[in-house]
């Protein structure tokens, strides 16, 4: 009977190991709708795929302000110059300088490279305005940088 109870036991933590796992690559894989913050359509994507990237910021109806790493956007502006003209605003939050090509950046029109996250979200913040979409990415290493959006989106609906 007692190994039976193990066995139950660690079962159930394979179960909820499992559950935990899913629910990481649910989140790692998909990007999160957050509605309306600050006016703003409001989504955020934890490592997306640059072709998926691609077909998603084609597809807004809207301009959008993209928060994100410097390596991410600059390797979706190298591979997707063409939706440049897409991006309303960029906003690097881990380096000082976007190094893209000068033709795919004369495209967008707010570019701003920033020490952090916080900063990142303040200039969204001044950046706001209706019909328009905000874009978080992030890396999966990145927990901070999601935490600190969780919480901005929290504070801002």
């Amino acid at each position: 009977m007692e190994k039976k109870i193990k066995n139950i036991s660690i079962e159930e933590q394979l179960l909820q190991a499992r559950e935990r796992n899913l629910q990481e690559v649910s989140e790692v894989q998909s990007m999160k709708a957050h509605g309306k913050v600050l006016g703003m359509d409001t989504f955020s994507w934890v490592n997306p795929q640059l072709d998926k990237l691609a077909t998603v910021i084609e597809a807004y109806p809207y301009p959008v302000n993209w928060i994100g790493s410097h390596d991410k956007i600059k390797q979706f502006l190298d591979s997707y110059p063409e939706l440049a003209s897409k991006i309303a605003s960029v906003i690097v939050y881990d380096r000082a300088l976007l190094n893209v090509p000068t033709n795919t950046l004369n495209k967008i029109q707010n570019v701003a490279c920033v020490a952090g996250t916080e900063e990142a979200l303040r200039i969204a913040e001044a950046l706001r305005k209706e019909k328009t979409v905000l874009l978080f990415t992030s890396n999966i290493t990145q927990h901070e940088n999601k935490l600190t959006f969780q919480v901005f989106v929290t504070m801002n609906r």
